[in-house]
């Protein structure tokens, strides 16, 4: 494990990327798998009881998975895994992100990517970007096919505040510095030493200054 003095967090969706990346991950392989289409038909009921608060972020995040993925191979993940990210990499990150994540890199900072995001494809984006550790959610297999389940928590919410903890236990001692973009992530913005909320939402903004969490707009 390589020490550093200084940790630096980067969310992935709306702060690496310009862009959600689950859902586009989840349609991009349906468009090759079309007849899996009949499996999805639940997915708006399942959408509106998320609005209505009657299912979690997590029950949701995992549905969308048994819908687009459940039985599929290794072989096939891993194949639109690899088109995924190439295109995600040539025209998906955010511009000023890039250049954050770079300044980072030079300063010789110990460089995390967490996210909620599943690690059917954060794990290769996190290799692909020079990352030095990942920590995200994960997607059950038996054998070499996905179930559709989660396999270990949803790294969102009061997750990234314990993933942060972590970090300061596995780091003692460094200046941890993190970058996240959602009203979600405020908790885990308000743990670190230095933090910024890039391209958040007006109300997320205002209550990011309230607890004294700096907030940035990176261009795309």
């Amino acid at each position: 494990m390589r020490m550093a003095s200084r940790v630096v967090v980067f969310d992935l969706d709306g702060t690496l990327t310009r862009h959600d990346t689950y859902v586009p991950f989840l349609t991009g392989f349906l468009l090759r798998r079309p007849l899996r289409l009949l499996r999805t038909v639940a997915l708006p009921r399942a959408l509106l009881l998320f609005m209505v608060g009657r299912l979690t972020n997590t029950q949701l995040k995992e549905r969308f998975l048994n819908a687009f993925l459940a039985g599929a191979s290794k072989q096939d993940i891993e194949a639109w895994t690899h088109a995924f990210i190439t295109r995600l990499l040539s025209r998906g990150l955010c511009r000023e992100a890039q250049d954050t994540l770079e300044y980072h890199r030079a300063q010789g900072d110990l460089l995390i990517l967490l996210t909620a995001s599943l690690d059917l494809y954060v794990e290769e984006l996190g290799r692909r970007l020079r990352f030095d550790r990942v920590c995200c959610t994960k997607a059950e297999w038996s054998a070499d096919r996905l179930t559709g389940k989660l396999s270990g928590p949803n790294h969102r919410g009061e997750e990234k505040v314990r993933c942060l903890l972590r970090l300061r236990q596995d780091y003692p001692g460094a200046t941890v510095v993190a970058y996240a973009d959602h009203s979600s992530d405020l908790d885990f913005l308000r743990m670190a030493d230095q933090a910024t909320l890039v391209n958040g939402t007006r109300k997320a903004q205002r209550l990011a200054k309230q607890q004294g969490i700096s907030s940035a707009k990176w261009k795309s």
